[in-house]
């Protein structure tokens, strides 16, 4: 687990509330082959002892972004996933810190880390940070992903924006 103080370069910040793998499904936990921020997806790959694996790419995933948050974080619905997983350790910031030490979004996870990530299924809705998406977050968006991130494709018939307000 990391955290960037000195430049305080802001990283995404993801939400877990309305996932399967938090009830039912699978949380399992995959070394960081870089350093990569909480909202990524990434794949499963080869098992390397007991209680990790490592780092792959992630496989077909389509989604919607289908409302954004009170936070202004969005919400993204999964509508298929087949080897992906929604990166989402716990942020690991020590109380004694600033407050502006204390923001969720210094956290990042390490080259090396083992991250907690959760198996993502049709019907998943997680939340996410607008930097954690390629390309600008807009309600009705279909989104993808690409190099580990959240990429913004196309807006639905619906063409509601939302972008700039909360």
């Amino acid at each position: 687990m990391a955290t960037n103080f000195f430049n305080f370069t802001k990283h995404a910040v993801a939400g877990s509330s309305k996932l399967k793998a938090t009830t039912a499904g699978h949380i399992i936990n995959i070394q960081a082959a870089s350093d990569i921020d909480n909202g990524c997806i990434v794949g499963k790959g080869a098992y390397i002892a007991p209680e990790y694996y490592a780092e792959a790419a992630a496989g077909t995933f389509v989604g919607k972004i289908i409302d954004r948050a009170a936070n202004g974080n969005w919400y993204v619905e999964v509508e298929s996933a087949e080897n992906c997983y929604l990166v989402l350790s716990v942020p690991l910031i020590y109380e004694n810190y600033t407050t502006r030490m204390g923001y969720e979004s210094n956290f990042y996870n390490a080259k090396g880390d083992l991250m907690r990530c959760y198996e993502l299924v049709k019907d998943d809705i997680f939340e996410l940070s607008a930097e954690g998406f390629t390309g600008t977050p807009v309600k009705g968006a279909s989104v993808s992903v690409s190099a580990k991130k959240v990429t913004v494709g196309a807006t639905g018939a619906t063409g509601a924006t939302g972008a700039t307000g909360a």
